[in-house]
């Protein structure tokens, strides 16, 4: 499975690469939509290529320096870039806006230098990088080159996006959105404006955010930003086969990011593609050892595909790991341990790995009953008990009939079975019984359930406890036209016991020895019906 995935994936790769250059331009892409450090890695690594503009490509290293606060390192790529190419009035202007910082009259005549000669359309740009200048800076005054900019050409993309970003600093997603899609319908190819509305219009409505980028990615299928961008926002919407295939179409890109080979193995396993997550994070891990994402999906693979000893391995180095940066172990990871030791039968291990899931995640509720259902296995029971108590108390209403149900019937198991502590457990079980004939009191079972409890607790069957539980047996069961097996099993285990309770209180009791002994016959001849063949109460009738 292994080599046919990497003989696919590189065939894959091959075929698409050809149609891919790594270009410069991404760099600038991912800056204009935000992406500081991808646009530095992209822009350092094609600095050297015979297609890039390098006059515009220190710019643009330049601004991201700006962005991260390194003023001496943006104002060396200005520098450079005006050496590379004199006539480059961006690098001027960034140079200006490292003055104004400290000397706003000096920047301005900077400024005034470098839009001296340009008209129209080649001055809106200028303009507008000048007005950028003011907004970043903090500097009062981006109003008026940004008119200016309008009046040069008001229909240059890029006026829009700089104020639809001024709207999203502000909290505003629908004013922001509304400029983004104004400079979409300005310049239909300009990335930037599709990809900031995708991502404030997202939380709004996903799908039409969405369409926007498999748009984008109609109009620009060699932009590596919108490839990927599709592929996360496909993963963002749970969309996790569609995102596998997405990132495999980007990986292909030479312009994509180490890391994002290891978001590909992650969404290949959420698209359920185990073996191939698996083959990935394992070539990967090859060269990085201890990557923790990796080493986590490699865990969950392992369990989906039922290797439990190899996922308990792996479970295990995971789990020695140190989180890297904004890393965490998460709940799911505590669940999937357990979900492995329970495979392995290891369930006291199991109960203690759901705990630590429960921890992280209080609000999983669900975490409690996979304790409490380890620790039953383990024949734990007060600990068992003890963790479903909790979920009963965490879940409220929620709590499903058949859970209630379940546990009633191992608290009765136990209850039967443990002579020192016996009592305790059927008091339990009755108690879990007795919700489930409130929340469903036309069933049975739960009638039937809470009977035998009470025989247990009255082993000489002296008090009747379960008397009146398996009349209301009997009286749930006659709402039911033709009974099934199971039903014609439980009207017989009533009219036994009914019919021996009244056999006992006939001896009991003499004076109403002869009202007891026509129950008996009542019920017995009524067990009867149902199992005619039955020789010990057909003898025990004789002789009443």
């Amino acid at each position: 499975m292994k080599m046919k995935f990497f003989t696919a994936l590189t065939l894959v790769f091959a075929t698409v690469a050809a149609a891919f250059a790594s270009d410069y331009k991404d760099g600038i892409d991912y800056f204009n939509a935000g992406q500081i450090e991808n646009a530095k890695t992209i822009l350092e690594r094609t600095i050297n290529d015979a297609t890039t503009n390098k006059a515009e490509a220190f710019y643009y290293l330049g601004e991201i320096a700006f962005v991260n606060k390194n003023y001496e390192e943006a104002a060396k790529y200005y520098a450079e870039g005006l050496v590379v190419d004199p006539e480059n009035r961006f690098n001027l202007i960034g140079q200006g806006k490292l003055k104004l910082m400290s000397d706003p009259k000096a920047a301005a005549k900077i400024f005034k230098d470098a839009v001296k000669g340009y008209k129209k359309d080649a001055l809106a740009p200028l303009q507008l990088a000048i007005a950028k200048a003011y907004y970043e800076t903090a500097v009062p005054g981006y109003e008026k080159p940004l008119a200016q900019a309008k009046k040069a050409n008001a229909r240059l993309a890029d006026i829009y996006i700089f104020e639809g970003d001024i709207f999203a600093a502000d909290g505003d997603k629908g004013q922001a959105a509304g400029y983004y899609e104004m400079a979409k319908n300005f310049d239909v190819n300009c990335i930037e404006a599709y990809i900031k509305y995708c991502h404030v219009y997202f939380d709004i409505n996903s799908q039409m955010a969405i369409a926007m980028l498999e748009e984008l990615n109609e109009l620009a299928p060699n932009s590596a930003l919108a490839q990927r961008e599709l592929a996360e926002a496909y993963y963002k919407d749970k969309q996790y086969t569609r995102a596998a295939a997405a990132y495999e179409h980007y990986v292909a890109n030479p312009n994509h990011f180490a890391e994002d080979r290891v978001r590909l193995s992650t969404l290949l396993f959420y698209g359920k593609r185990f073996d191939e997550s698996y083959a990935l994070a394992q070539e990967i891990l090859a060269n990085d050892p201890s990557n923790f994402v990796l080493n986590r999906i490699v865990m969950y693979n392992l369990f989906e595909t039922t290797k439990y000893e190899e996922a308990r391995e792996a479970a295990r180095k995971f789990f020695t790991l140190t989180p890297g940066k904004n890393q965490v172990f998460i709940d799911r990871d505590y669940k999937c341990y357990g979900d492995i030791l329970m495979k392995l039968k290891m369930s006291k291990e199991a109960a203690a790995a759901y705990v630590k899931a429960y921890e992280l995640d209080k609000e999983e509720i669900a975490y409690l009953m996979d304790v409490s259902r380890a620790y039953e296995t383990a024949e734990m029971f007060a600990e068992a008990i003890n963790y479903f108590d909790m979920y009963i108390d965490a879940a409220g209403d929620g709590v499903r009939i058949m859970d209630y149900f379940r546990f009633g019937q191992t608290c009765y198991r136990v209850g039967m079975a443990d002579t020192i502590n016996g009592g305790q457990y059927l008091i339990k079980a009755d108690t879990l019984f007795a919700a489930v004939t409130t929340k469903a009191p036309e069933n049975y079972l739960g009638h039937q359930w809470r009977a035998r409890v009470a025989a247990a607790r009255d082993p000489e069957t002296t008090l009747g406890l379960a008397k009146p539980y398996y009349e209301k047996t009997i009286e749930v069961l006659d709402a039911n036209v033709a009974p099934n097996k199971a039903q014609i099993a439980a009207y017989i285990e009533c009219y036994k016991y009914l019919g021996y309770f009244n056999y006992l209180k006939a001896y009991a009791e003499p004076a109403k020895a002869n009202e007891y002994k026509e129950q008996t016959r009542y019920y017995w001849n009524k067990m009867l019906e149902y199992d005619p063949n039955n020789a010990e109460i057909t003898e025990a009738l004789k002789n009443l």
